[in-house]
């Protein structure tokens, strides 16, 4: 069952896939519009006919792409539906790699791998470590051999100066590349992974908090109400537990928390949750008819 509920992270994922799936393709199409319109003017070296135009009709493939992916991305909630998700980041990497090696034999100067860091960087607002890494070395290699096929074109002169020109050249690949990958590493692990926790969960006992609680109980009531699933709610709470808190001091009346929750979440299914109510309540949303639920409790 798809996720019901709109956090701030589904907020954002939803909002850089509706930038991405279609910047990348229209920036392509930029690109390639731009250099056509030069060569038909003469302010470009000369291409082979038949290579721009396979070049400008897979520009307009990216943004059918892109345009296909906004139209059947999302679920009826309103959320990235995430194999769709999955899918439109492969797609987007890959169409990134393409379009790198594309231009690279399409650009007439030496200095094009300095712009090697803008077909990596937009990938790293979806903080998908894995993603960037592949597209990058993808990049990486594909300049490489670029480098060794177009020596004329895209290696810098051969003078004096050449080699330490060529070393500049991979220190600041490496540079860039390995700054675009920590980013994408750290912004993924403390940004996209805190923003949920804290979004999502209580603090204390690390159960689903009242906000993520509305949310649910909203999706567990539309599905009811259609026909697709029942569910039961189960509330609890600890008995005398002010005299827990006066007694042995507030340290130990989280400790108990902790502890209670711990139980209550490690005896559930997987698809039921578990919320903190406030203070010492806890509920849970059973996914179930009335008898299994009553088998539960």
């Amino acid at each position: 069952m798809e996720r019901q509920e709109m956090t701030a992270l589904d907020a954002y994922i939803n909002r850089v896939y509706k930038i991405i799936v279609l910047i990348i393709p229209i920036f392509c199409l930029c690109a390639a519009g731009s250099i056509t319109l030069m060569q038909a003017h003469g302010w470009y070296p000369p291409i082979d006919p038949v290579l721009l135009m396979l070049f400008d009709v897979s520009t307009v493939a990216y943004l059918l792409m892109g345009i296909y992916f906004i139209r059947t991305g999302f679920g009826n909630d309103g959320i990235v539906i995430p194999r769709k998700l999955k899918a439109a980041k492969i797609t987007m990497a890959t169409i990134v790699v393409i379009q790198w090696n594309a231009i690279s034999y399409l650009w007439p100067f030496t200095d094009f791998w300095a712009y090697l860091l803008l077909f990596t960087i937009v990938e790293g607002f979806f903080f998908d470590s894995r993603l960037v890494a592949w597209s990058s070395l993808a990049i990486v290699l594909s300049l490489i051999v670029s480098w060794v096929l177009g020596s004329d074109m895209l290696l810098p002169e051969r003078n004096d100066l050449f080699m330490t020109n060529l070393t500049f050249r991979i220190i600041g690949l490496v540079l860039m590349l390995l700054s675009i990958n920590i980013i994408t590493y750290f912004g993924g692990k403390f940004l996209v992974e805190e923003l949920e926790k804290y979004v999502n969960y209580d603090t204390l006992t690390h159960l689903l908090n009242r906000r993520s609680m509305d949310n649910y109980l909203q999706a567990a009531k539309r599905h009811a109400e259609t026909g697709k699933a029942t569910f039961c709610l189960m509330l609890m709470d600890i008995d005398d537990f002010k005299k827990v808190n006066d007694t042995y001091g507030h340290d130990c009346g989280d400790e108990v928390l902790k502890y209670v929750a711990g139980v209550v979440s490690t005896d559930v299914r997987k698809n039921d949750n578990v919320f903190r109510w406030g203070g010492e309540e806890i509920l849970v949303l059973l996914n179930a008819d009335e008898e299994k639920a009553i088998a539960a409790a």
